[in-house]
């Protein structure tokens, strides 16, 4: 199978990595309601005359050490995830920078004596315990710092008995916002956990998926074919097969339905379904025993359609029957192409218990390419598409090469849905070389030659 997505789950947690190192709570973020703060702070002492103000020179040096944390929080946010772990230094910044902004704006008069709780929350919503003492012991330098700068005596008692009370009040809120944390920390691990467990299930989903497409390519003289199927989620509905038959190949193109892991268990039963009826000659009799076993698995009240391209190849012949497909087309040796456009419903609609077998000539040289409607999104969506790759196959009529080049535009491009290409082509069979000017006759004619050459050497089943 061409196009398996390349690892997805690695992809998958990088591209969330980094967005949520771009994009996330970053220390920058974080300190940008503290720096903030602080500025209003120095704005309105200095201009409402009713605040207090002990120390101009306090409200400088409170809102340049605020400057120096909103500094290291920027370089701890560019140098992620390698200074990660210095990111503490931010809100202990803060706190001596509170420290003296209250000691500056009254001590135990101040009215920012409330803004520990940001940085108090900072250290307090990481799960560790040892972070809610952080923010108590951060809490008690902003209180202690105008007892250690200098106020009297009377003061030193307030704030002394407001330590107390501070201690006691913040260090609850520390442990309520550390406990929320925890909790949050493991309600995330656990949803993780069981991502994880979902994802490796639908990754093993896709692998038998794939298991059960055939080879990426085929080729053997006689007959070349190739395939491929880029699901636009891990797990896709689409599938392609071929097989031999004991008179030349079949071949199988079927879209299901949906997206998913859904999708794709219908798309397994489908296949399997066709693939026991490879005795019975009659494409039409293959799509009914599928239907039939959606039927008879499905619950009657679950709709599941799908449109499913079938043929039998033999000789200089192609048996078909379409089940509401439609977007298969033969490209002449001599560049004509025909489409063979679909005569019945899909399956699964419950309206139908028969499907009508056509029969289509197929000479050396001609190509058969069946497609679902993903490919119709390459070239704008319509039915004209077809003519697109009718085109496109004209360009170079090996099959392998048809299915690279729809790859490519599909990855160039990229594809809402799944993107599936199955290509047939018989191949010339060469004239018995002329020797001494008499040409052997050939012991059978060039399809009978063809047909033998497609059975000895189709995929085995």
């Amino acid at each position: 199978m061409t196009g398996a997505p390349n690892s997805p789950r690695a992809r998958r947690v990088s591209t969330v990595e980094d967005f949520l190192r771009r994009y996330g709570v970053t220390p920058l973020l974080k300190q940008t309601p503290s720096l903030l703060m602080v500025v209003l702070a120095v704005v309105l002492s200095l201009t409402v005359p009713q605040l207090v103000v002990t120390s101009a020179a306090g409200l400088v040096v409170a809102l340049g050490i605020t400057l120096v944390a909103t500094a290291w929080a920027v370089v701890v946010t560019l140098r992620q995830p390698s200074l990660s772990g210095w990111a503490n230094l931010v809100p202990a910044i803060d706190f001596v920078a509170l420290g003296i902004l209250r000691w500056a704006t009254g001590s135990s008069a101040s009215i920012f004596t409330a803004l520990i709780v940001l940085p108090l929350v900072w250290f307090a919503a990481q799960e560790s315990r040892r972070h809610v003492v952080y923010a108590v012991l951060g809490s008690a330098i902003v209180i202690l710092t105008p007892v250690v700068a200098g106020i009297s005596p009377g003061d030193r008692i307030t704030e002394l008995s407001r330590l107390s009370v501070v201690l006691i009040v913040y260090s609850v809120l520390a442990l309520i916002v550390n406990e929320l944390s925890r909790q949050y920390g493991a309600q995330l691990r656990l949803s993780q956990a069981r991502e994880e467990l979902v994802q490796t299930e639908i990754d093993g989903a896709a692998d038998v998926q794939r298991s059960l497409l055939p080879g990426a390519s085929f080729a053997t003289p006689g007959w070349s074919l190739a395939g491929t199927c880029l699901p636009s989620a891990t797990v896709g509905g689409d599938f392609f097969d071929w097989y031999r038959t004991d008179d030349g190949l079949a071949v199988t193109l079927g879209d299901v339905m949906g997206k998913g892991v859904g999708a794709g268990l219908i798309a397994a039963a489908v296949r399997a379904a066709v693939r026991s009826s490879r005795r019975d000659p009659d494409p039409g009799a293959a799509i009914l025993r599928a239907s039939e076993g959606l039927s008879t698995d499905l619950d009657e009240r679950t709709v599941v359609f799908t449109t499913l391209f079938h043929a039998r190849l033999r000789g200089d012949e192609l048996h078909w029957a379409d089940a509401g497909h439609g977007l298969t087309i033969v490209v002449r040796a001599d560049g004509g192409s025909e489409r063979l456009a679909a005569t019945d419903l899909p399956l699964g609609l419950g309206m139908d218990d028969h499907w009508e077998t056509s029969t289509t000539p197929f000479g050396a040289g001609d190509l058969l390419i069946s497609s679902s409607d993903g490919v119709l999104d390459l070239f704008g969506g319509g039915l004209d598409a077809m003519d697109h790759v009718a085109a496109l196959a004209r360009a170079d009529m090996r099959p392998e090469a048809v299915v690279r080049a729809l790859t490519e535009l599909a990855r160039e491009q990229g594809h809402d849905d799944d993107v599936t290409v199955v290509a047939l082509r018989r191949e010339a069979v060469p004239a018995a070389p002329v020797v001494g000017g008499v040409r052997p006759l050939p012991r059978a004619t060039s399809a009978d030659l063809t047909a033998e050459a497609g059975s000895a050497h189709a995929p085995r089943a």
